[in-house]
């Protein structure tokens, strides 16, 4: 089991939820646990007027609800399952006590996910402090890669990250993905969460190729094997 904490103030719920879908379409067995503060992703899912738990969802499994990821553990066991049942386990994290310092430290990947708002860009550096703090033993620095979402301007990138982040107690892997962002991009998302389906197809060829980039990055697998992936998410209608 793979287990991938994609953390940050942002919202993230967009790329997360085609990150699992590619993985989906490539054969894996993946569940998405929502995190975060306002409890987003019944929203998208569907099911407002009840507590959905564990529900399937465009070819994966999403958990909403839950308090924290003992809670959700406990859950999956209790109904003759766990977390090792799945392939990826991917975490949308805003609530800093929902991982334990153990989920931290087992984690195989750690992603920190920002855009270019300054609220969240200065909150978000000091939300990552206190992570690393919390949860990570004195003298232990994580390392993470940075994901920046929703980019519209060229003139960002990496020396301007670093002015927010450069400082903070954690090893910074490679450069940051950025995925770019348009109104064509935008359309598809809101479509996507009136509808309640989950199409990849309209996203504009920019952004798949940044999102299978940063899933390539993230896996053992090779380019063809993820376009094999995207080809298969992308016939996936629901």
């Amino acid at each position: 089991m793979n287990s991938w904490i994609f953390a940050g103030l942002c919202d993230k719920s967009d790329m997360l939820l085609y990150i699992c879908k590619l993985l989906a379409g490539g054969g894996g067995k993946v569940l998405l646990v929502d995190a975060t503060e306002k409890r987003k992703y019944p929203y998208f899912v569907g099911g407002l007027d009840e507590r959905l738990g564990i529900t399937e969802f465009a070819g994966f499994d999403v958990a909403c609800g839950f308090e924290d990821a003992d809670g959700l553990g406990a859950h999956l066991q209790s109904y003759g399952g766990g977390f090792e049942n799945y392939d990826y386990v991917i975490y949308d994290l805003e609530l800093l006590g929902f991982c334990s310092q153990e989920d931290w430290e087992r984690a195989s990947v750690l992603v920190w996910v920002t855009d270019y708002e300054v609220w969240t860009l200065e909150e978000g550096g000091r939300w990552l402090k206190q992570a690393a703090h919390r949860h990570f033993a004195q003298g232990v620095i994580p390392e993470m890669r940075k994901v920046a979402v929703r980019a519209v301007d060229e003139w960002f990138g990496d020396s301007y990250l670093d002015g927010y982040f450069a400082d903070l107690p954690v090893h910074w892997k490679g450069e940051t993905f950025v995925l770019p962002w348009n109104e064509l991009d935008l359309s598809l998302k809101l479509r996507n969460e009136h509808k309640k389906k989950l199409e990849m197809k309209p996203l504009t060829r920019g952004y798949k190729k940044q999102l299978c980039d940063l899933v390539q990055n993230l896996t053992d697998r090779d380019r063809k094997q993820i376009h094999r992936a995207l080809r298969n998410a992308e016939r996936r209608k629901a």
